[in-house]
């Protein structure tokens, strides 16, 4: 693979990405012993907002708390070189999958992305965590499905057990990694359809559970439906329609055994698709993290076979 080579892209069609060239790692200021401390700083936060809030006397002691907690959190992360050595991780299971890797998305470039899939990156209060990406690559899957991959490395503990989608290996740690990921492919047929899949949230119960529905009782519980048009929104009842096309049987078992996986979410964007989803990998582990990597690009362009028969 040169350093010229263009790839395909989601967001600008086909693109020629200038990639950050890996740097040798320096002795960080801190030992990796440090990452304990983690913790009781950010927790040192807690108490120092409820005293912002609701303390007029004792509100100057909460901004401090609030500042040495968050500060001295994030100051050890990278004092450490945690947060190279998790994007040095990425870069080597690029590597392995043979994909073009950059370190570091740029703003502009970032901005685009959010545009065109948001509700990846919303809180949705009891149904899906944002996520957060900071690096990319871009290559072909086993299958020869042109790939573009946006991906995000965060520390995490096992202090709380973590997000649900949890792995935790022999011999854990208390340290791990939560890595997000976003993977995007083109389909070959336009399906007419902004068609947006994210997790149900647990307050649609009874009459307040109102998106769409498929006929599959576990792929409404699991997922909620949503179709969005961009341009003739006078045709919501031949898009539900439409929708029902998209969402055949099989992919909607495709679909449920990624949100097991991954907490999915999934945006069928007329021509291009993009699946979303996370796990806390309870381990520093290099092999346990390029296997994930390498999983869950495989889990994604194994679904993308499923648009693929749909298509045809």
């Amino acid at each position: 693979m040169s350093a010229q080579d263009t790839f395909w892209d989601p967001f600008e069609a086909r693109i020629q990405p200038a990639v950050n060239a890996q740097k040798d790692r320096v002795k960080p200021m801190l030992p990796a012993s440090f990452k304990k401390l983690e913790v009781p700083l950010f927790l040192l936060a807690v108490p120092g907002f409820l005293l912002a809030i609701f303390s007029d006397s004792l509100r100057p002691v909460g901004f401090v708390l609030v500042t040495i907690g968050m500060a001295g959190g994030f100051a050890i992360d990278h004092l450490t070189g945690a947060s190279k050595d998790r994007l040095n991780r990425l870069r080597a299971a690029a590597d392995e999958l043979g994909f073009r890797f950059r370190s570091k998305i740029p703003d502009i470039r970032m901005q685009k992305i959010r545009a065109q899939i948001p509700e990846v990156f919303k809180l949705r209060v009891g149904g899906s965590i944002p996520l957060v990406i900071e690096s990319e690559m871009w290559g072909t899957a086993e299958n020869g499905t042109p790939l573009w991959v946006g991906l995000g490395a965060h520390s995490s503990t096992a202090l709380f057990g973590g997000p649900k989608q949890n792995t935790v290996p022999a011999g854990a740690g208390a340290q791990g990694n939560v890595l997000m990921m976003i993977a995007a492919y083109r389909l070959d047929r336009d399906t007419s359809v902004r068609l947006v899949l994210m997790p149900e949230n647990l307050s649609a119960v009874g009459p307040l559970d109102r998106d769409l529905k498929t006929e599959s009782i576990a792929f409404n519980n699991a997922f909620n439906i949503r179709v969005t048009e961009r341009e003739d929104q006078g045709r919501l009842d031949r898009l539900s329609v439409e929708m029902l096309q998209v969402l055949t049987p099989a992919l909607q078992t495709t679909l449920l055994d990624l949100a097991d996986r991954y907490a999915a979410r999934v945006i069928i964007d007329r021509d291009s698709v993009f699946f979303a989803g996370f796990r806390n990998l309870q381990t520093l582990d290099d092999a346990t993290l390029h296997a994930f990597v390498q999983e869950a690009v495989g889990n994604f362009s194994e679904a993308s076979v499923s648009f693929k028969h749909y298509a045809e």
